[in-house]
């Protein structure tokens, strides 16, 4: 996690911690010039709404506190204001629109960690924290989870955000074991091999990069160790204790097929397939699994018997009111 001090000048009526993305700018801002109060958008960053918005400061326009209070009557107010200079006309427009707002010392620092595509942060006291977010995508094989996971990768890298695609199995050593099927594997020893690739895998990548403040989204993730062993028997119970030490995902998108109807897509598609997985009846299994943790809120159902630009847009519905983070402006395929 990479922070930045900020004090705070006026605090509003918000008591809990803001989160939030980021946007920033290193101009003075003109409220007259360069706001838009009906849409909500800052001429040369983009939309502003409900986002955290970093600014050099106002140009000292006696009309700052009015256009910003037209924004929040028009739900298209900021979240937070950041400023390095702060004068009486931005304490004012803070005051009158009730939103916190923090004075920056080290704008630059902030500006270098935006630019670099930390996009995502909390205020927790003098801080402003920027986090990295895991964003995993579950599913039965042929559900299109590859698919989902790149297409978002695609998304916050259009938007300007540090995102991080990857997979699991991550050791080829451990895809080679299943790929081969050679050896006789009970479940129990399927799942402490899937949950040893998985520890490396966060060690080696995950955890490095969500330290940057980065987005990682990971195509499967724990919930694939508790649906596919566990439609064999595996103790639910232990399959979870052995992932104490392991993140839950910020989010997690479970998309949801038909045993067969998604093999055929991976056959019809000639994709790579570890066929070691591949039998309807464990698949079926699984399924029921994973709709016992969406019903429990682990996962946010999305039904991929759908065309793809659907599953996608659904998707991206859901990323931003999980997380606040709108992608559809920066994925023009589903517009």
């Amino acid at each position: 996690m990479v922070e930045v001090r900020i004090t705070p000048v006026f605090r509003g009526s918000v008591s809990k911690t803001i989160c939030g993305e980021v946007v920033a700018t290193d101009t003075l801002i003109s409220p007259l010039g360069d706001l838009d109060p009906e849409e909500g958008y800052l001429r040369g960053v983009g939309s502003v709404a409900s986002k955290i918005v970093v600014i050099k400061g106002f140009t000292g326009s006696t009309v700052g506190p009015y256009v910003i209070y037209s924004m929040v009557k028009r739900g298209k107010a900021p979240k937070v204001l950041v400023a390095e200079v702060i004068d009486a006309s931005t304490v004012a427009s803070a005051v009158l629109a009730d939103i916190p707002l923090y004075k920056v010392d080290d704008l630059s620092r902030l500006l270098d960690l935006y630019r670099g595509g930390a996009r995502v942060a909390c205020i927790e006291g003098e801080f402003l924290r920027f986090r990295g977010i895991l964003i995993a995508i579950e599913g039965l094989d042929g559900a299109g989870k590859t698919s989902l996971a790149k297409a978002l990768h695609k998304a916050l890298l259009n938007c300007g955000f540090r995102a991080v695609y990857t997979y699991e199995p991550y050791s080829n050593a451990i895809r080679e074991i299943f790929e081969l099927g050679s050896l006789k594997l009970t479940p129990e020893v399927e799942a402490l091999l899937m949950v040893a690739d998985r520890y490396s895998h966060y060690a080696g990548l995950i955890r490095p990069e969500l330290s940057t403040g980065a987005i990682v989204i990971l195509d499967r993730y724990i919930y694939s160790t508790l649906a596919y062993q566990g439609s064999l028997g595996v103790d639910i119970g232990w399959l979870e204790s052995l992932h104490k030490y392991l993140p839950e995902p910020d989010l997690c998108i479970y998309l949801d097929v038909d045993p067969e109807l998604g093999l055929k897509r991976k056959v019809n598609a000639g994709s790579y397939r570890l066929r070691y997985f591949e039998n309807v009846g464990r698949l079926r299994r699984a399924r029921e699994i994973y709709l016992d943790l969406v019903s429990k809120g682990k996962m946010v159902l999305v039904d991929s018997s759908q065309d793809l630009p659907t599953v996608v847009r659904t998707a991206f519905e859901i990323v931003k009111r999980e997380l606040g983070v709108d992608l559809r402006r920066c994925y023009p395929e589903v517009q």
